[in-house]
Parts: C-alpha cells; sequence; structure tokens
C-alpha cells in the first residue's frame, strides 16, 4: 500500500505578514504623498488669490506721487478671495502678505509674501522712491520652509526679511 502525501496549498504566516508590511508600507506613503499634494494645490490657490492686489499695487507705484501708509494701497481685504486664503494686508513698500487658513497645523497661521521688484530682478522696490516706476518681476516665498516647500516652484524664496515690516 502506497501512502499518498496531500500537498497543501497556500501562504504561510510569515509570507501573509510580509504581504501585510509592505501593503501597510506603501499605504503610509501614498497617504503622506496625497496630504503634501493637496497642501500643494491649496497653497497654489493662496498665490493666485493675490493677483488682484498685485495688479493694484503696481498700477499704484505707477501714478502714486506720495507714499502710502502700511494698508492703504487699495487691495487689502479682512478675508481672503479663497477658502485658503485669510487676510490680504500691505506694508508701506507695497510688499503684499497673505495669511493661510483652513489647511492643516503646520501651515495654518504662515503667511505668503510678494515683494515688488525692480527690473534687475534683486533689488526690492521701496517708496518713495520708486514711485512713478514699472514694477519689474514680483519676488514670491514665504518665511516659514513648510510652506516654502509647498509653493510652486518659482515661488520659493526665502523672504524672512521682509516679514519685520509693518503690515495693516
Amino acid at each position: 500500500m502506497t501512502s499518498k502525501r496531500l500537498q497543501q496549498a497556500g501562504f504561510t504566516q510569515i509570507e501573509l505578514m510580509i504581504t501585510v508590511a509592505i501593503a501597510a508600507i506603501l499605504g503610509s506613503i501614498a497617504v503622506s504623498s496625497m496630504r503634501d499634494y493637496t497642501r500643494r494645490a491649496r497653497i497654489s490657490e493662496v498665490v493666485l488669490a493675490t493677483n488682484t492686489c498685485k495688479g493694484v499695487v503696481t498700477e499704484n507705484y505707477l501714478l502714486r506721487d506720495e507714499a502710502p501708509d502700511a494698508g492703504t494701497w487699495g487691495c487689502e481685504a479682512a478675508t481672503g478671495a479663497t477658502a485658503y486664503a485669510g487676510a490680504v494686508q500691505t506694508s508701506s513698500d507695497g510688499v503684499i502678505r497673505v495669511a493661510i487658513t483652513n489647511m492643516d497645523g503646520l501651515v495654518n497661521g504662515q503667511h505668503v509674501y510678494l515683494v515688488p521688484m525692480l527690473s534687475d530682478e534683486t533689488s526690492p522696490m521701496v517708496t518713495p522712491d520708486h514711485l512713478g516706476r514699472s514694477v519689474g518681476v514680483w519676488l514670491c516665498g514665504s518665511d516659514w520652509k513648510p510652506v516654502r516647500n509647498a509653493l510652486p516652484a518659482n515661488c520659493r524664496a526665502d523672504t524672512t526679511s521682509y516679514s519685520s515690516q509693518t503690515f495693516n
């Protein structure tokens, strides 16, 4: 009489545990990437919300004879134009500061800055010296590194030196 051994098919517990561990690691990477992608999209929306104010400051630099005080450029708002853009404020030199709201604990309460620059792209415009001149370019960035990392690639300047200005 010959005995037949039954072959068992299936996975061992070790194989199942390794598979579950790999799936968990891939899932955590996907969740982290999705959170970063969502933050980037929302912060891009904050930057886009400044377009109106950029136009107003640009026009004021060309047309004004006297330097305005902080908060009197004509584009300030207590609330932003989007769900993620908070208060829009300006300094006496026309630097625009927009608060980030309704995102996550890492970036809520931080700011995006837009600085009017001369055509040389290295010198910030200052009032009253540059009144009557056109804004050459806008320097865009933040004074908080996690915000800079989430900004669009053309908007990642370190604007820490501008964050100490008076904004209203």
